[in-house]
């Protein structure tokens, strides 16, 4: 059996108490230049267009787990091509997610809400949700959260969810891993970005994870740069 049939179990340094926020913030650039790169903003922001193409009003889009912020940039650079206006709100465990998201996207700050709390939470306290949207978090979840994760963004997202997450093989291990380990400046990147594919899906597992958490309408799809993209329908 090789490294690539069973999700690794390790945490990732990301996953522990961070003891030096600058060392985080540094990975937290590089996973922005990262993911910019390789189109997670771009590929959740297209699907967003097809969840949203004939709906009118206002729409709150719910980023799970938002890290370094990009997404919700992204979604608020481009809101003008939606048909919708957008209320964004941004749900992430780590207080430094909030630090670094106010001093390197300080244009949103008074157009985005932010919750440092658990997901699970913010749905237990009411907390507003269209649609959720999360990308590279997932993979950070054991297998049985996953199955939560699904349970509860199909309860409480009123139109759906989008998620994006990494495809688990051999390319994308390598494809991440050489880069990064020549180019790197974070100890956090160079550790984390390999072990994230090896965190990451086959297919039939995603399949399963929804199957189990009662999704009735979902589409998982294989994109470029070796992610899936999920949808979750109402």
């Amino acid at each position: 059996m090789s490294k690539y049939d069973v999700r690794s179990t390790e945490l990732e340094m990301m996953d522990y108490p961070i003891e030096d926020k600058e060392v985080l913030f540094s990975n937290l650039r590089e996973l922005e230049l990262i993911n910019k790169l390789t189109g997670g903003p771009h590929l959740t922001f297209k699907f967003l267009e097809k969840i949203l193409k004939g709906k009118t009003g206002t729409v709150t889009i719910v980023d799970i787990g938002f890290g370094a912020g990009d997404m919700m940039q992204y979604i608020f650079d481009n809101a003008h091509k939606l048909p919708v206006k957008i209320k964004l709100v941004g749900v992430d465990l780590m207080q430094e997610a909030e630090e670094y998201f106010k001093t390197h996207h300080a244009n949103l700050v008074e157009n985005v809400t932010i919750h440092i709390c658990d997901y699970q939470k913010y749905f237990a306290d009411g907390g507003e949700c269209d649609i959720a949207i999360a990308g590279l978090f997932t993979h950070h979840l054991t297998d049985d959260q996953l199955v939560t994760f699904f349970s509860l963004v199909n309860k409480y997202a009123k139109i759906g969810a989008v998620v994006n997450d990494l495809h688990r093989h051999p390319i994308a291990y390598y494809g991440i891993k050489i880069p990064t380990q020549l180019l790197s400046k974070s100890k956090f990147t160079k550790n984390d970005a390999p072990l994230s594919v090896l965190r990451g899906f086959r297919k039939q597992e995603l399949v399963a994870a929804l199957v189990k958490a009662g999704v009735k309408k979902y589409d998982v799809s294989w994109q470029w740069a070796f992610r899936y993209l999920i949808t979750i329908l109402k």
